[in-house]
């Protein structure tokens, strides 16, 4: 019988040849151990098995430095390699298309408020509708992927929001219009949540802050190329066709995801793949359930990732609505000049998203525990984020302001390679889907606040100063929780699933 990793769990293979650094126990599902081996009295850890065992002494020399971690697999098939990126290119283009869908809006805001008749508040209405509507979907959907696999969620989600997005320009009223908002939020809900777990299934556990850099960049990517390309469909073709052009361009979306996405399976996959898959450490056997999903919520780094994306969430969102208004209102620069200038720190942001990725990578198959490679990049980007963002405040002029705000758009997006591959580390591979929309809803609810918080903050005052000022205050406490909020990984014992053997199974074992 066919095995899937998404619909048994990952069936891990047992590690030889380790060497006497790493007898210390590694934490279950999916996580290696972040601990450090000390050569002090033996004290309780959590096993791979999810059991307490004391502590291997080691003798004292080895408390110096922790042995560099190899990745295993290194002679990893072509057609194995091919698919990891192939995997990654396709989470980009769907991030990239999401972003690029949900912009239709605020592009044919004018047009669209002429033919129905409404106001600027009605307008409004339509973004908060998608806003709700995405937040909520993100609390169910990482359970659904992580029960039926990336493939046939996020296909099968990229064929709806695309029908509902071509939906938008063939209505002609506003309440079927606002309905078509809310189904397009729902069903873009699973791009990033599906995105983690395709990387989780594909990569190796410390080598998934490349492509994590690599899809994470969609966002960026989609607003780079969706004002422009609107634009210029609007012009030429009205907005309805706009909808229209882009819903057919999701189906089409749609079916190369199915034509060249797999979910990795075992039967007649590579000894060589299979070891590299291996390392990812055990599996469950079932898929996720609600109790189990629910108890995600028992755990301190679990909160500690949700208040830290709420943090991130509203930093990015102050920088994605307000970019524009701050430079007109407090440099008055012009609004043509506004759409290029925008486009530097969206680029800084493009650029800062692969060297996280590449240096969380590097941290982790380093001296550096598998935890602490991820939310040291996450805190500490978050950190000079903060200072830029409090030097664009006092900045005197709009070339050191905008100067200011590349630097701290640089470096949050490091810190966000940083924090998309810390869920991983965290959460079992199992829950990997569920982990990241968990946090992801927290990153909806702070940027939902932000732009309303911002807007306040500038009316009372009739600057941004205060307003950016506080907005370098959430991103340190951002930092905060990551790095203190953000402990020992979640064990599937834990969570109530029963962990494979750490044994080989043949090929094609059910």
């Amino acid at each position: 019988m066919s095995q899937s990793i998404d619909d048994a769990g990952l069936h891990d293979m047992a590690l030889t040849s380790l060497s006497p650094a790493f007898l210390a126990p590694a934490s279950a599902g999916g996580v290696a151990s972040d601990r450090r081996p000390q050569a002090s009295c033996p004290r309780k850890v959590v096993s791979t098995t999810g059991l307490h065992q004391p502590r291997v002494r080691v003798y004292s020399a080895l408390r110096t430095r922790r042995p560099r971690v190899e990745t295993m697999g290194t002679d990893r098939s072509p057609a194995f390699r091919r698919m990891q990126w192939v995997a990654v290119a396709m989470c980009t283009f769907a991030i990239a298309l999401n972003y690029i869908d949900r912009s239709t809006l605020a592009i044919g805001n004018l047009k669209i408020r002429e033919e129905f008749g409404i106001s600027a508040t009605g307008i409004g209405a339509l973004q908060s509708a998608w806003s709700i509507a995405f937040a909520l979907a993100q609390i169910p959907v990482g359970l659904m992927i992580d029960r039926v696999g990336p493939r046939r969620l996020l296909g099968w989600a990229l064929v709806l929001w695309s029908l509902a997005q071509a939906a938008g320009g063939a209505m002609a009223g506003y309440m079927g219009f606002l309905c078509s908002r809310v189904a397009l939020g729902v069903f873009e809900s699973p791009a990033f949540p599906s995105a983690v777990r395709t990387v989780a299934n594909w990569f190796a556990i410390r080598d998934r802050g490349r492509p994590t850099g690599v899809y994470t960049i969609g966002g960026d990517l989609g607003r780079l190329i969706g004002t422009p390309l609107l634009t210029a469909l609007m012009l030429a073709f009205g907005w309805r066709t706009m909808f229209v052009v882009m819903g057919v361009v999701g189906l089409l979306g749609a079916l190369a995801w199915f034509a060249l996405y797999r979910d990795p399976r075992f039967d007649g996959m590579a000894a060589a793949d299979r070891a590299y898959l291996a390392q990812n450490g055990v599996g469950a056997r079932g898929p996720v359930t609600l109790a189990s999903w629910k108890r995600l919520f028992r755990f301190r780094s679990m909160w500690g990732m949700i208040l830290a994306a709420f943090c991130s969430g509203y930093a990015l969102w102050m920088y994605g609505t307000w970019l524009p208004g701050y430079l007109e209102m407090e440099h008055h620069v012009s609004i043509a000049r506004t759409g290029v200038l925008a486009m530097i720190p969206l680029a800084c942001s493009i650029i800062g998203s692969i060297v996280g990725g590449w240096l969380t990578d590097r941290l982790a198959h380093g001296t550096m525990g598998i935890v602490e490679s991820r939310k040291l990049p996450a805190a500490l980007g978050y950190v000079a984020a903060s200072v830029f963002c409090g030097l664009a405040a006092s900045a005197a002029s709009m070339e050191w302001a905008l100067a200011a705000i590349s630097a701290s758009m640089f470096f949050m997006a490091i810190a966000q390679s940083g924090k998309w591959t810390l869920i991983t580390a965290i959460a079992p591979q199992s829950y990997a889907a569920s982990a990241s929309s968990i946090q992801n809803f927290g990153s909806y609810l702070g940027g939902t606040l932000s732009p309303i918080v911002t807007g306040m903050v500038v009316d009372s005052t009739g600057s941004f100063v205060l307003a950016l000022a506080l907005g370098a205050s959430v991103m340190m406490a951002a930092a905060a929780f990551f790095y203190f909020g953000v402990g020992e990984p979640i064990t599937i014992e834990a969570l109530g699933g029963e962990p494979d053997a750490p044994v080989a199974r043949p090929l094609g074992a059910a």
